[in-house]
C-alpha cells in the first residue's frame, strides 16, 4: 500500500486537535469573583459619592465661614461708626431683647419651688422652731413660787417633794392657770462651789438665779449667806418683824420650830437655817417684776411664820461617836 503524503497542514504536533473537533470555549468567570467584582464597584461609586458630599460640605462651611468673618468686619465698622457719633443708629447692629416665655400659674409656682427649695427648707425649719419655742412657751405651766435651797445639808437637798408640798400649802394660785405650784431649786453651797463648778454647774446656776427675778424666796445657812453677800442681797427682815423671836438679821430661823417634823426631816435642822428674801433691785428683768415676786414671796413668808411661831421644836438625834458632828459638838458647848 502507497503511503499518503502527509501535507504540512495536516501533520499532527503535540497538543493540536484532531481534525474536525471544534474548539474548547474559554472558562467563565466563578460566582464568587463576579460577586467580588460588584462589591467593589459599588463600593468605588459610594466612596466616590461621599467624596463629592465632602467636598460639597466643606465648600459649604468655607463660604459660611466667610460670610461670617465678612459680617464680624461690617459689624466692627458699624460699632466703631456708632462710638465715633458718625452715625446715631446702625441697621445691623440692634440690641434683640430676648423674651421670656409666657408661663401658667401653675408652672410660676412649680418653677418657684424647684429654683428656691433649699431656702424654703430652711426657712420651714427657722420657722418650726420659733412656732415650737412659741407654743412651748405659752403653754409652759409656770410656778406660782420659785425657791432656792442654798445649803450644804444633802438630807435637805433631797428633799424637794416634801417641800414643794410645804410651801404649796401658804401660796395662791398666782398665775391662774388652775393650781397651786412651787418649784424648788436645790443648788449645794458648799466650801468648793466654785472649785467643783466645771463639773457640777452649781455656781453658774445660783448666778444666773440671782440675775433673774423669778425666785425670791431662799433657803440658806451660814456658808450660803456669806456666798451670796446676804447683808447686801437679803433684805433685812429684823427690820421688817423687830417682835418675832425667830427672825435675826435677813433670815427667819426654823431651828426652834417644828420645820424639821413638817418637811419629814430626822431630828431637828442645823441652827444656821433659815428663811430669806432677796430685796427687790433691777436685775435683767425689770424692777417691777422683782418687785412683783417679792410682794408673793413675803405673803407666804408671813404665812409661813405664822404656822411656825410658837411650835415646838423635835429632838435632836443622838450622835453616836462613829458619827459626831463637829457642829454639833460645837453648839453643845
Amino acid at each position: 500500500m502507497q503511503e499518503e503524503e502527509k501535507h504540512p497542514m495536516h501533520s499532527e504536533t503535540p497538543g493540536s486537535e484532531e481534525p474536525g473537533t471544534p474548539p474548547k470555549k474559554k472558562k467563565g468567570k466563578s460566582l464568587i469573583e463576579t460577586m467580588r467584582e460588584i462589591d467593589e464597584k459599588e463600593a468605588q461609586r459610594e466612596q466616590e459619592a461621599e467624596e463629592r458630599r465632602q467636598a460639597i460640605i466643606a465648600e459649604r462651611e468655607k463660604r459660611e465661614k466667610e460670610e461670617y468673618a465678612k459680617k464680624i468686619q461690617q459689624d466692627r465698622i458699624e460699632l466703631m461708626r456708632l462710638k465715633q457719633g458718625i452715625i446715631e443708629e446702625s441697621e445691623t447692629i440692634r440690641e434683640e431683647k430676648e423674651e421670656k416665655p409666657k408661663l401658667s400659674f401653675w408652672k410660676k409656682i412649680s418653677n418657684f419651688f424647684y429654683h428656691s427649695k433649699w431656702w424654703l427648707w430652711i426657712t420651714v425649719f427657722i420657722v418650726g422652731v420659733f412656732a415650737y419655742l412659741f407654743i412651748d412657751y405659752i403653754t409652759q405651766v409656770r410656778p406660782d413660787m420659785i425657791v432656792m435651797v442654798l445649803t450644804d445639808d444633802e438630807e435637805i437637798q433631797l428633799r424637794t417633794q416634801e417641800l414643794e408640798e410645804y410651801f404649796e400649802q401658804f401660796t395662791d394660785d398666782e398665775n391662774g392657770d388652775g393650781k397651786i405650784q412651787v418649784d424648788i431649786y436645790p443648788i449645794p453651797v458648799n466650801d468648793d462651789i466654785g472649785v467643783n463648778d466645771y463639773y457640777t454647774g452649781d455656781a453658774t446656776k445660783l448666778s444666773t438665779q440671782m440675775m433673774l427675778s423669778d425666785c425670791v424666796m431662799v433657803l440658806t445657812d451660814t456658808k450660803a449667806n456669806a456666798y451670796i453677800n446676804a447683808d447686801d442681797t437679803l433684805e433685812d427682815l429684823e427690820a421688817i418683824y423687830p417682835d418675832n423671836e425667830n427672825v435675826r438679821g435677813n433670815g427667819y430661823y426654823l431651828r426652834h420650830t417644828d420645820f424639821a417634823t413638817k418637811i419629814g426631816y430626822p431630828g431637828n435642822v442645823d441652827r444656821d437655817l433659815s428663811i430669806g428674801l432677796r430685796t427687790p433691785i433691777k436685775t435683767y428683768d425689770s424692777l417691777e417684776d422683782m418687785q412683783e415676786t417679792y410682794d408673793i414671796a413675803k405673803k407666804v413668808l408671813e404665812r409661813i411664820m405664822a404656822d411656825l411661831d410658837g411650835t415646838t421644836e423635835p429632838e435632836d438625834i443622838p450622835a453616836t461617836e462613829s458619827s459626831t458632828d463637829p457642829q454639833s459638838e460645837t453648839e453643845a458647848q
